[in-house]
């Protein structure tokens, strides 16, 4: 009886061990899991590096930040003719504009065709300019144009003969003088034309009737866009003569960046100006307007 007893407590002893180290073996390996766990997130937030925001459509990468603060190239050597007198002839203005290059027309107001050749001028690509009459020195060595621009006229009656012209002449982008070596040198009418461009928002080329103008000077005190002539390409009327006129004018563009010359609708200065192309095109000088080579 007593050894039967002792039998089942023995094995009720046995049970209670097992049961006892299987607890401890549970506890022992979910201990060991917790703490792989943890340390596996440990080392993820450890090593993981967020990855940087995709740039947006408008960000600039460096290479392109880096193009924008290199210099623009320089444009090459421009040249602007322009052709004054434009109102008397309409066949003499097609003939220029046949040559198929870029050319800026002064027009003269109160002339026959004036409108009609700003017109044709426009319509066939070129640029229209107002060719402005002003007084001369030596008044009586020359017949004045109608509303001619005098010294000793108020601001108001000088602003009224230029509002006229351009009133007259439809697609007018600048102006510049005719004759005018007189008035160009007179600040008081220099600046009463300059009221109107810079209100207008048209530029001013100084045809350079004289060497004491004060055009371009007070064109630049307000703000308006100007230029002035390098050279008139045609007071002989000799094909070589202009050749020549045409190849200084070149050289000044080629030295400066930019240059103006002036001619005028004479069948020789279209001729010469036809001839010359190809050398101009091959000096790698752009023929541009004259709204192109002012500021």
């Amino acid at each position: 009886m007593a050894n039967s007893k002792k039998k089942k407590s023995g094995k009720k002893g046995r049970k209670n061990r097992i049961f006892l180290f299987f607890f401890i073996l549970v506890g022992v390996i979910g201990s060991l899991a917790l703490f792989l766990l943890l340390r596996t997130n440990h080392v993820e937030k450890t090593i993981f590096h967020p990855m940087p925001p995709a740039p947006s459509p408008a960000a600039k990468l460096p290479e392109e930040e880096k193009q924008e603060k290199e210099p623009r190239p320089r444009p090459g050597p421009r040249l602007a003719l322009i052709i004054d007198d434009g109102g008397y002839n309409v066949d003499k203005v097609k003939a220029i504009l046949e040559i198929g290059r870029p050319f800026t027309l002064a027009v003269l107001p109160n002339t026959p065709h004036a409108r009609k050749v700003a017109l044709l001028a426009h319509q066939g690509g070129a640029e229209v300019m107002l060719h402005l009459p002003m007084e001369p020195k030596e008044n009586n060595r020359y017949s004045l144009e109608p509303d001619t621009v005098l010294i000793g006229m108020g601001t108001e009656e000088i602003q009224a003969i230029l509002r006229r012209g351009l009133k007259e002449i439809p697609h007018v982008r600048g102006v510049n003088n005719h004759m005018g070596s007189k008035a160009t040198e007179d600040p008081q009418v220099m600046r009463a034309l300059m009221e109107v461009l810079k209100k207008e928002g048209l530029y001013y080329v100084d045809s350079h009737t004289t060497d004491h103008t004060v055009g371009p000077q007070i064109a630049r005190l307000a703000g308006v866009a100007c230029g002035s002539n390098d050279r008139f390409i045609d007071p002989e009327k000799d094909l070589e003569a202009i050749k020549k006129a045409i190849r200084l004018a070149m050289k000044k563009a080629k030295k400066e960046g930019k240059g103006i010359a002036i001619g005028h609708p004479h069948p020789l200065t279209t001729r010469a100006i036809r001839e010359m192309i190809p050398e101009i095109e091959a000096a790698g000088i752009k023929l541009v307007f004259a709204s192109e080579v002012v500021g």
